[in-house]
């Protein structure tokens, strides 16, 4: 399938897009620095410097194999939720919401996806969208770290009927910060992670290197520490883009900060891969090249718990031999 990435950003979803057997056609954003870097990595794709909604866009005609996905920003949005954002902002976020997915309707694109956080307004704005048009809107709330992501990022999905369906039945995949590292072939620095906020009794938020991490953001780093709540250091970027599923080959900014907003801003790879498997599949739910997703996901479940059970008992057996 080939994939229309607007508002691309560094190529979150055209990284999943591409795990998934697709070829991303065209990246449009408005920033240039990003869109470079798509560039570099989608080589097959046309970059295009554009602000959506605002300058002359050639899209392409649609067709059953042609998917268009759109991530406007968000960042206004997320500040609404504690009150930080001017009204306007927010209402011109959620406009560019409602322009996304009439731009789908009005150019009759059959396989598509939009990406956006799951606030209560957002939420809302989509869910009335899917009212008008059920038969070409659906939607889901669901957290990255579900689908194979090494970090908690809650989320808006919005698709076709079929796809969001897709989703709701895939299995849970759960990848740990340790399992993450491991599959990007980096060493692990600490045994613990932790945010830059704190919990009410003022402890550090921590967890077990065992478990998904805390959401990567484009403002902090995360920061890897001791059990006792004690830093290490801050994670570098090439470890933040592990967490969010990033592929090691995967060119991002060499800076720390640009770094970092690049991956903070970005769709995490194995979520846009699991949604594209499910648009593929829905284009074409006879073809015998159709991925298999739940069936691959099950399978790596599986592994996933059995590493962890052989981690348990390896601990066991170092205590026992202690012992002896």
């Amino acid at each position: 399938m080939r994939v229309i990435d607007a508002f691309c950003g560094a190529g979150g979803w055209s990284a999943g897009a591409v795990a998934a057997g697709c070829t991303p056609v065209i990246g449009i954003d408005s920033d240039a620095t990003p869109l470079k870097l798509w560039a570099t990595n989608c080589t097959a794709g046309r970059a295009v410097c554009a602000t959506i909604g605002v300058d002359v866009v050639d899209w392409p005609e649609a067709a059953p194999d042609v998917h268009l996905h759109l991530s406007p920003p968000c960042t206004s949005l997320s500040k609404a939720r504690a009150g930080s954002a001017p009204a306007t902002s927010v209402a011109a976020a959620l406009d560019a919401v409602r322009w996304c997915v009439q731009l789908m309707l009005d150019k009759g694109y059959t396989s598509w996806s939009l990406e956006n956080v799951a606030t209560p307004a957002v939420v809302a704005c989509v869910a009335e969208l899917a009212r008008q048009r059920p038969d070409r809107v659906a939607h889901l709330t669901l957290d990255a770290a579900d689908y194979g992501v090494g970090s908690n990022r809650v989320r808006l999905i919005a698709s076709t009927p079929a796809v969001i369906r897709a989703l709701k039945e895939m299995p849970v995949q759960r990848v740990s910060v340790a399992e993450a590292l491991a599959a990007a072939g980096l060493p692990l620095p600490a045994e613990y992670i932790k945010s830059n906020t704190k919990n009410r009794d003022g402890t550090p938020c921590m967890r077990s290197v065992q478990q998904p991490a805390f959401t990567v953001t484009a403002s902090h780093p995360l920061i890897w520490c001791t059990r006792a709540g004690a830093t290490v250091r801050c994670l570098t970027v090439v470890e933040s883009a592990a967490l969010m599923g990033f592929p090691p080959d995967w060119v991002l900014p060499s800076g720390s900060r640009a770094g970092l907003r690049a991956v903070g801003n970005a769709v995490p790879p194995p979520l846009a891969r699991a949604v594209m498997a499910c648009a593929t599949a829905a284009a074409a739910p006879h073809a015998p090249h159709a991925p298999h997703v739940p069936h691959e996901r099950c399978a790596i479940n599986e592994l996933t718990t059995l590493r962890r059970k052989l981690r348990r008992l390896t601990k066991r057996v170092c205590a026992l031999e202690g012992v002896l």
